[in-house]
């Protein structure tokens, strides 16, 4: 089937398919009602559904309430009467725990057969905090404007089959192994990382792993492994030439990564609205839920 075919179809059964998803996932978040008092309106996990469609249309609260009253067919789908309002909805974010979130990303990958090439990299998005003023004003120092977010993408698939918000300052590097640990790793060949994730603790887990570290060192690096033994063999065999080794490891699989970010932030905007740091880490682990979804809708439609 042709990538426009697929895509015509892909775009045609989006909402169905998102909608159908998202009801599926929301199975996993446990039901917190209490058997006592008066029965629960919104359970926590129809308003994990009506967030992912508001963080997908890129609505305020508000806007999505009104969207929702003014579409019957999904307060059907919902057994629902009426929406949930806008600061019941904007509470519910809080409400769900990141465990959940990240298995169901999870689940949603492993719909597909174990990656062989993982390329990892990160990206910045921006949130509001306060402006210039108030540094002005108060002599305070400025917080950071922006999360980090680094994924483990599938080179084949393009889903993301682990994740890892960082808020706090310090180095990629530090991030690799968190987001090989969650990876299913029974037919991983290669991992792909730029010189940021460079270090010896980060190669001699991907060998231990059973793949290769195709990530770049950088120039001032020895070939000193110091107990790592996969970290001065990988340092000795880019040094002689590093574009033969980039072409003898498909180096250039490594920015399949970035596209991955690129359509996130296409789809959904590079600018988080929450500004509460917990609910900022809860928004982005949606986004990651979202592109999953898009991402087996496509496949889907392209027969892959």
């Amino acid at each position: 089937m042709s990538y426009q075919v697929s895509y015509n179809a892909t775009k045609a059964r989006r909402y169905h398919f998102l909608l159908n998803e998202l009801i599926s996932l929301c199975n996993t978040i446990p039901d917190t009602r209490s058997r006592h008092g008066r029965p629960v309106e919104f359970p926590l996990p129809v308003l994990f559904v009506l967030l992912g469609l508001k963080f997908d249309l890129g609505l305020s609260y508000r806007d999505f309430v009104a969207y929702v009253n003014f579409n019957p067919h999904l307060l059907d789908r919902l057994d629902l009467e009426r929406a949930p309002s806008h600061a019941l909805l904007h509470a519910a974010l809080r409400r769900i725990d990141t465990h959940h979130l990240h298995r169901m990303y999870q689940l949603l990958a492993r719909r597909r057969p174990p990656p062989r090439n993982i390329a990892v990299d990160s990206s910045g998005f921006s949130h509001p905090t306060g402006g210039e003023w108030v540094h002005v004003k108060f002599k305070k120092v400025r917080k950071r404007r922006f999360d980090g977010l680094h994924n483990a993408v599938d080179t084949d698939t393009l889903l993301i089959n682990a994740t890892r918000v960082r808020v706090k300052r310090g180095g990629d590097a530090r991030c690799m192994v968190a987001l090989i640990r969650r990876v299913l790793k029974s037919n991983l060949e290669t991992v792909y990382g730029d010189k940021a994730y460079i270090s010896r603790k980060n190669v001699q887990f991907i060998h231990d792993a059973g793949g290769y570290a195709a990530i770049e060192p950088k120039e001032n690096l020895t070939a000193t492994s110091k107990g790592h033994r996969a970290y001065g063999q990988l340092i000795r065999e880019y040094r002689p030439d590093p574009e033969e080794w980039k072409r003898s490891h498909i180096y250039g699989r490594r920015s399949l990564a970035e596209t991955v970010f690129s359509v996130m932030k296409q789809r959904n905007g590079e600018c988080l609205s929450s500004r509460d740091h917990m609910q900022r880490r809860r928004e982005l682990l949606i986004r990651v839920v979202l592109h999953n979804i898009e991402r087996l809708n496509f496949l889907g439609c392209a027969g892959r």
